[in-house]
């Protein structure tokens, strides 16, 4: 692969990256429940993470379509790309599944007063256990970020050699 095929790799890679972490627009966000603003934000932010999630596929196909050619070092970047859309899915899935656990419980203490506080156990336990899941998914991220700036390091140092 030439050097601008390089560059065209690392642009659409960063376009991409780009592209996912700027959510989704007002036609696609869920309208506010006018009785309780906080469920409302819940379904808001459930819709936004649910889009971002159905478009991860595309994003892994289009990684997995740009040629690395026989460049060890850019099939790496690719391999760690593809990585990243997939930690990327696990926490948006994680994140998604929290705030519907969230907005059902509290639209459940809404209809049963008596199981509030059953329910705040609950919800404190499933606290717990999301906060340890995204902080190992956050710790994935960063030594796959450490891991892709080596040898994106590695890559272009050998080109400027």
């Amino acid at each position: 692969m030439n050097g601008r095929g390089l560059w065209v790799l690392v642009g659409s890679v960063l376009a991409i990256s780009v592209a996912a972490c700027v959510g989704t627009g007002p036609a696609q966000r869920e309208r506010a429940a006018p009785d309780d603003p906080v469920i409302g934000l819940l379904s808001k932010g459930i819709t936004q993470l649910s889009v971002n999630i159905n478009t991860v596929p595309k994003r892994m196909n289009d990684v997995q379509q740009a040629s690395a050619g026989t460049d060890p070092a850019l099939q790496e970047l690719q391999a760690l790309d593809l990585s990243g859309w997939q930690l990327h899915q696990q926490q948006w899935v994680l994140q998604r599944d929290h705030l519907v656990l969230t907005r059902d419980t509290l639209q459940r203490v809404q209809r049963s007063q008596e199981e509030k506080a059953r329910l705040l156990d609950q919800w404190q336990l499933h606290r717990r256990r999301y906060v340890k899941a995204l902080e190992d998914l956050r710790q994935q991220r960063q030594q796959l970020e450490s891991k892709h700036l080596e040898v994106e390091a590695r890559l272009i140092e050998r080109r400027l050699q």
